[in-house]
């Protein structure tokens, strides 16, 4: 039986890919390994969403194939890269055995097997659904996939170029693999695409959001429904009902603006009425945690646009923020505006935006001192100086790996999975620091 490795890099929805892609090849009679030194065949599934992402992707392949050199491993590219570079591949990477871009992911056992197998057209997409799918993590969260590519012509991204027209899946093929998944021990499901917000429309003429989480929400032992990467211009007062009337749906969306300068967000296609659109948000759902994402540095960006920024975000909409230097491709249409931004004075930007937003974060907190707060247990292992178990987990307000943890100490071990009450005495960073009084499960 042949092994088979799996490397993946970029953002969660590679990550759901390489799942699918796991189950494919297990369905056809590999063993699964994370030893790429064990491995007779390693595939690469690539992000070249920005500059740095393209360059980790090239990395990885180099590392890759220096194990190639000392036991024979082949090797096989998928994902983004191939996409980008097209038939550029063989020439920069002569020792691949092969690759397929993002919308052949699902041919690539074929590819491994037949070597006439055309790969001379690449046409956009991704591996949407699999009725196969292997979890990369034990953890009790994982992503759910609703949609593929993107409709929307934001100048500074390639995703479109690389993924296509946004492509939604049915509700009951989502429904089918979340029960699939809770039945698997998942208690926690993260709803993602390029945009998930404009779920449906492609397929049932409207933005449908809100039904499929109503659906969702109603599957027994399903514990926290979380939305990320919500489209400013798509979010509707149906969407946000349902996060009223449904306690597992967390109050928590995260929504990237990219800015807040009109014209700024003129020149990236973005929607100019991005702030009345979280006010009133805010408006609707006063408690709702928001995070987003920031552009700094796009071309004919100003200190006053700057300063605008600041300003809207200190008014404490958002309690977490992502902050990103511009990433000039030659791909995108902003790559041809004037008055490009070195890169050096969009870091300076991006750390002036940290600074401001972290203390808004601090303020929020503060605020919070002394409340219980449930949340769920990650990791627990025992230190050796005072035999005491340190734990992380998460809140409801905090994304896996982008929000900080929920940290304490106990005397007692707790559950991988199960969730608990404690009481929040401080924040260290963006970690949350709790305490628990009894180490029952929470709710029992």
């Amino acid at each position: 039986m042949q092994k088979v490795a799996v490397v993946v890099l970029g953002c969660s929805k590679n990550t759901v890919e390489a799942e699918y892609l796991l189950g494919v090849f297990r369905n056809k009679g590999f063993e699964i390994t994370n030893n790429i030194e064990e491995a007779d065949i390693s595939i690469i599934h690539t992000c070249s969403f920005i500059k740095t992402a393209r360059e980790e992707s090239e990395k990885a392949i180099r590392d890759v194939l220096s194990v190639k050199k000392k036991n024979g491993l082949k090797v096989y590219v998928s994902g983004c890269l191939s996409q980008l570079l097209q038939n550029k591949m063989n020439s920069i990477f002569p020792e691949i055995d092969g690759y397929v871009g993002t919308g052949t992911l699902k041919e690539l056992p074929q590819l491994i097997f037949d070597k006439e197998f055309d790969k001379s057209l690449l046409p956009p997409g991704g591996l949407n659904e699999s009725k196969y799918r292997v979890l990369s993590s034990s953890l009790p969260s994982t992503y759910l996939k609703i949609a593929e590519g993107c409709w929307h012509k934001c100048s500074f991204c390639v995703i479109p170029y690389l993924r296509g027209n946004y492509e939604s899946r049915s509700i009951k093929s989502l429904i089918d693999e979340a029960k699939l998944l809770v039945d698997n021990g998942i208690k926690e499901l993260i709803l993602i695409a390029q945009d998930t917000t404009s779920y449906g429309y492609d397929i049932y003429g409207a933005f449908v959001l809100d039904k499929l989480l109503s659906k969702l929400a109603k599957i027994s032992e399903l514990k926290w429904i979380r939305l990320l990467y919500a489209y400013p211009s798509s979010i509707n007062d149906r969407l946000l009902a349902v996060f009223k009337e449904y306690k597992n749906i967390c109050n928590y969306m995260d929504i990237p603006i990219q800015h807040i300068s009109k014209d700024i967000l003129s020149a990236m296609r973005r929607p100019l009425n991005t702030a009345s659109i979280i006010e009133k948000i805010k408006n609707k759902l006063p408690d709702i945690i928001l995070r987003t994402s920031i552009i700094t540095g796009f071309p004919g960006e100003n200190e006053r646009d700057i300063s605008e920024l600041i300003s809207f975000l200190q008014q404490g909409y958002f309690q977490y923020v992502g902050v990103f230097e511009y990433s000039n491709q030659k791909e995108t249409d902003s790559s041809k505006l004037k008055k490009q931004i070195k890169n050096s004075v969009a870091i300076e930007r991006k750390i002036l935006i940290e600074n401001a937003q972290y203390s808004v974060f601090k303020s929020q907190i503060d605020n919070i001192i002394g409340n219980n707060i449930e949340f769920i247990v990650e990791n627990c292992s025992q230190r050796t100086s005072d035999d005491k178990y340190s734990i992380t987990g998460r809140c409801y307000f905090q994304a896996p790996e982008i929000d900080g943890n929920v940290m304490l100490l106990s005397d007692n071990p707790l559950k991988l999975g199960e969730f608990y009450n404690g009481k929040i005495i401080d924040a260290k960073g963006y970690n949350i620091k709790v305490t628990i009084g009894e180490y029952n499960e929470f709710g029992k």
